[in-house]
């Protein structure tokens, strides 16, 4: 043996003896690396003098020699039974070090470096699992340290890493993950590199992986929608690298504006102050100084009218950011300095949404958070310039309507000490409030503006303006429709002839209202069916795009020229009511607040649609006030919300309404007022729907009339409507429907609640998932039925497949809401174990009971009965039990909680298959339709597990299972072989929980328990027989009309 050999030995046992001595070693960078330098010295040195053999190369013997060397070292380090990591480190960083490739590097180098790379790639295939993660991280680490790859050498290394990323050890796919970094460079964008690690970034189970993945994918503007997606991420270390790699790899005008909007909310509000931190860097270093470190600019790429929420946490974040920095520094950094006031005072043009939004938060954050009265006070206007500025964009076109909005949020943070300028602001407030040319968006604004400001003094006061408000606003239009009934009245006196020539000779005498357009006939048909073109055209249109906006404000400027201007007013009355009676803390014990019921219940009954929603949703307010009110007009929201001629925006404001008065009291009780033929007498309902409505304003003075006398009528709109009534039905031949109390309760309307998660709008959907599972978590509602409709809408398949804003992997809101509230749910109480249990046993019974068991919209009966049983095991239970134990340091385990759900849901699993056997046996039942349910019955009752915790519940299971095998799936031994397995299975844990013997009171209880179930066998029997008979029927034509398509396809 050469004496060299002795020396390349030692090089090496130096470098780990100085790993080991190192403390610091496992630090990477520059530090690291000159650690090395001298050993990689020496080894270059004894390379080229005893390997290189001048212009000859190198010498065969001393290179195979000096290869077989370096490989034992490198070995050892892979074999041996315990090695450090930093041993593993050293080497690898060593040997990769030594490998690299330099423009004058002696001869043989690249064989060395193509051999040693083979030997370390064929050690990555080793059974053993140490050595092949060991080889694996030394290969990728060697592979990295190189400079450049030659594709010779860069595609053997390319499969073996591709081959271990499918590798069962999770440490194994990290190394893989890092060693693919560098061998990206030499392929395509959508290489299979690439392509692979886009895979493990979504599907790796291992969090530590898809980090890796994550920090190593080269990032591309094609490919970020992958990495929005991991912000959403279970891993905290996930979704922290996800932004640090969007941050560094993608500009920010790279990114279309609503994913920039969907990566803040995301980031800003995480629960992990890391992946907050790692959002805000993003902000601060990245999109802060590529808008020349200017906020305007910022807001500007943000799209802040579009999400103003968002940039509330920008500008926070920025302002933050200015508080906690020195002023040199954001000089140095070129950070603009900003004041509104000033540049607005210098410079019209930055009177933008922008400049005003960032004024109004600075502002905010100055005084609200930062607690600075000296820069409050340099930035906050005196109240009656501010008053001023506030009615000119007010009354300004619609373009600035963003800006008045912020300008009223503003308002909140003035002075109001300054007296003169508090009582320009409210009357400048009022005024608005009268306008009908005041935009109805800023209503909201200016309402809450006027209750702030009089919140210093008196809020009864507020009441008595806006009431006044109310009543001038609405008078005029009270006194129109009584004239148009009077006139109306006498028009029906006077013979048909003499109304012909007098509505010719009398223009119309309404000339209420600052806005009436004087349209003629024509003129309005043609600006009708232009609407309707617009209309159409707009659905055809890409949504938020230049054309669609352009088409959306002639629509809205054509719909204003077609609205009467007594709508508009009543409306408009409507709208301040609603904001009254959300910002009052007065009830019905306040006149004024009492008597705003004369504004809403004439719009309940009033053909305009909008007037209607409005009125409906100002009557769910008020019902909020007062418990005797909510009961009693609980039945107008039902009404319309089953009438299928309503709107679905009132529809949706009824749901809403109903939900809230739920939330609002317990144990309603609705009055019942209706006809038991509803769908013949419409016109009675009607008629009922007014004098509850009248009853209304006689209930609070005589409590004894409970009769519906309409002879205390307090306004002449409930005059003119009995006047109306009555000219009804005397025009009506048809004898009058049978009248009579209909019985209406909570679990009625909340069943027909629950029929409404089926239909397509996905606003309602989520509007009443989210609704019942509150009432489910307060324990005010305990319907099964109910429970059964949110579990199926859990599973259902149309739900599943419904992607809303895809690109950021969302699901739909409804299935978020579920997948949280189950497992809540079922852990809060043992009764809502019961009540998931009871829904399970409903939702079974239903299921089997449907026409079609093979269609796609059939939920997954399988995976629902493993969810279902999941829940039931009382696992999270178990573990949560333990954690508090734990941290209570008790000596004695917790107890389990005792159940048996899994028997009792087994138990109705299969009554249900015996049923289905006895029914196959009668004449007309097609076998498919019975073995499609028996299939979907054995595949739940797979997921049961049986308990000895109920003994008796238990017995009856494995009875009904033995039942099963001796009597049932004659025809079909494959049905019959899984039957039996889930038997002998049940049998067997049957026997190892069992350990007293059966007494004389078990069996008698079990004979007794058999009967029971064979009375529940008969009753399904009947109830299957006659779905399975029409389901026959209806497959029976369904083949006939397959035979017909195929004979004439051959045709």
């Amino acid at each position: 043996m050469a004496e060299w050999t002795l020396t390349l030995r030692q090089v090496f046992q130096d470098v780990q003896l100085q790993a080991v001595e190192a403390s610091g070693y496992l630090r990477s960078g520059v530090a690291h690396q000159r650690t090395l330098v001298p050993a990689v010295r020496r080894l270059n040195a004894l390379f080229g003098d005893e390997v290189r053999d001048g212009k000859r190369g190198v010498v065969e013997e001393a290179f195979a020699l000096f290869l077989d060397e370096m490989w034992v070292a490198v070995a050892r380090v892979l074999v041996a039974p315990k090695v450090s990591d930093v041993v593993l480190l050293a080497v690898a960083s060593f040997v990769g070090e030594f490998l690299r490739r330099k423009g004058k590097e002696p001869r043989g180098k690249d064989e060395l470096r193509v051999e040693l790379l083979q030997r370390l790639m064929d050690a990555t295939k080793a059974e053993d699992r140490v050595v092949r993660l060991r080889a694996c991280h030394m290969l990728q680490i060697v592979v990295n340290c190189l400079d450049s790859i030659d594709e010779e050498l860069a595609k053997p290394l390319r499969e073996t890493m591709l081959r271990r990323l499918k590798d069962k050890l999770t440490s194994v796919r990290i190394q893989s993950v890092y060693g693919l970094q560098k061998l990206q460079e030499s392929e395509e964008p959508e290489g299979e590199v690439t392509r692979e690690l886009r895979k493990l970034l979504v599907s790796d189970p291992s969090k530590d992986v898809r980090k890796a993945a994550l920090l190593n994918l080269t990032v591309s503007n094609d490919m970020y929608q992958d990495l929005l997606v991991r912000i959403r991420d279970a891993s905290e270390d996930v979704r922290y690298a996800a932004f640090r790699t969007i941050g560094n790899g993608i500009k920010m005008e790279d990114i279309p504006i609503n994913d920039r909007a969907h990566l803040l909310d995301q980031g800003l509000q995480d629960r992990a102050a890391r992946v907050r931190r790692a959002c805000e860097q993003m902000v601060l270093k990245k999109w802060f100084p590529s808008c020349d470190s200017s906020p305007v600019l910022l807001l500007q790429a943000l799209d802040i009218e579009q999400y103003p929420e968002i940039g509330s946490k920008v500008s926070r974040l920025l302002l933050k950011h200015f508080s906690e920095q020195p002023r040199a520094l954001l000089e140095k950094e070129g950070v603009v300095e900003f004041n509104a006031l000033d540049m607005m005072s210098e410079n019209s043009d930055a009177f933008n949404a922008e400049s005003i939004f960032f004024w109004r938060e600075q502002c905010y954050y100055y005084q609200k958070i930062d607690n600075d009265p000296d820069k409050t006070a340099a930035l906050v206007p005196n109240v009656s310039d501010f008053s001023k500025m506030l009615v000119t964009t007010c009354k300004a076109d619609s373009d600035v309507l963003f800006i008045a909005q912020q300008l009223l949020e503003f308002g909140h943070l003035l002075d109001f000490q300054d007296e003169f300028g508090r009582r320009n602001l409210l009357d400048a407030l009022q005024k608005l409030l009268r306008e009908l040319g005041t935009d109805s968006q800023l209503i909201k604004g200016i309402m809450e503006l006027m209750a702030f400001v009089y919140s210093g003094s008196s809020e009864q006061e507020f009441i008595q303006v806006v009431a006044e408000i109310i009543s001038d606003m609405y008078d005029p239009v009270e006194a129109s429709n009584q004239e148009i009934s009077a006139s109306q009245q006498e028009d029906s006196e006077i013979p048909s002839s003499q109304q012909e020539v007098s509505t010719d000779d009398e223009p119309s005498a309404l000339t209420f209202g600052p806005q009436l357009h004087k349209l003629s006939e024509e003129d309005r048909e043609a600006a009708e069916a232009k609407f309707e073109e617009l209309e159409k055209h707009l659905e055809t249109l890409e949504l938020d795009s230049e054309e669609y906006n352009k088409v959306q404000t002639e629509m809205v400027a054509l719909e204003a020229l077609l609205q009467d201007p007594r709508v508009l007013s009543w409306l408009r009355c409507l709208e301040i009511v609603a904001q009254l009676l959300k910002l009052t803390s007065h009830n019905l014990s306040d006149p004024i607040v009492d008597g705003m019921s004369r504004y809403i219940l004439p719009a309940i009954d009033n053909d305009v649609p909008a007037l209607r929603e409005a009125g409906l949703e100002n009557l769910g307010l008020f019902c909020l006030l007062d418990k005797r009110l909510a009961e009693r007009y609980l039945i107008v929201f039902w009404r319309a919300l089953n009438n299928p001629e309503e709107e679905n925006e009132v529809k949706h404001t009824c749901v809403q309404a109903i939900l809230d008065m739920s939330f609002s009291f317990t144990n309603l009780q609705p009055h019942i007022f209706g006809t038991k033929q509803a769908e013949d007498g419409g016109d009675a309902e009607d008629e009922n729907d007014k004098r509850v409505k009248e009853s209304d304003g006689h209930e609070k003075n005589t409590e004894g009339d409970k009769e519906g006398d309409n002879d205390g009528d307090k306004d002449g709109i409930e005059k003119t409507k009995d006047t109306d009534v009555d000219e009804d039905m005397e025009k009506d031949d048809e004898p009058e429907p049978v009248t009579g109390p209909v019985k209406l309760d909570l679990n009625t309307i909340f069943i027909g609640l629950g029929q409404l998660i089926a239909v397509d709008d996905l606003d309602l959907q989520s509007t009443i998932v989210e609704g019942f599972c509150r009432l489910f978590m307060m324990n005010r509602i305990d319907n099964i039925t109910v429970l059964a409709i949110l579990l199926e809408t859990y599973f259902s398949p149309q739900l599943q497949k419904v992607q809303k804003l895809s690109e950021h992997g969302f699901q739909s809101r409804a299935l978020q809401l579920l997948s949280i509230f189950f497992p809540a749910f079922v852990m809060a109480t043992s009764a809502n174990c019961m009540l998931l249990e009871e829904a399970a046993t409903h939702l079974i019974q239903k299921s089997m009971e449907k026409l079609e068991m093979e269609t796609d919209s059939m939920l997954d009966l399988g995976a629902c009965s493993k969810y279902v049983m999941h829940l039931l095991s009382h696992n999270e239970q178990d573990e949560e039990a333990a954690v508090k134990a734990s941290r209570k340091k008790q000596a004695k385990k917790p107890e389990r909680r005792r159940c048996a759900h899994h028997n009792r849901i087994g138990i109705t699993i299969c009554l249900e298959m015996l049923a289905l056997e006895k029914v196959a046996a009668m004449p007309s039942i097609r076998q498919d339709v019975v073995i499609t349910r028996q299939k979907a019955l054995l595949k739940m009752i797979a997921w049961v597990e049986v308990t000895l915790d109920e003994q008796r519940s238990a017995a009856l299971l494995k009875y009904l299972l033995q039942e099963i095998t001796s009597s049932c799936f004659s025809s079909q031994r494959g049905l019959l072989r899984s039957a039996e397995a889930i038997l002998k299975r049940t049998s067997a844990s049957f026997s190892e929980q069992n350990t007293e013997q059966n007494d004389d009171q078990q069996v008698a209880a079990l004979e007794q328990d058999q009967e029971w179930a064979h009375g529940l066998v008969k009753e399904r029997e009947e109830v299957l027989h006659k779905v399975l008979l029409t389901a026959s029927e209806d497959h029976e034509k369904w083949l006939k009309q397959q035979e017909k398509e195929k004979k004439a396809q051959r045709r």
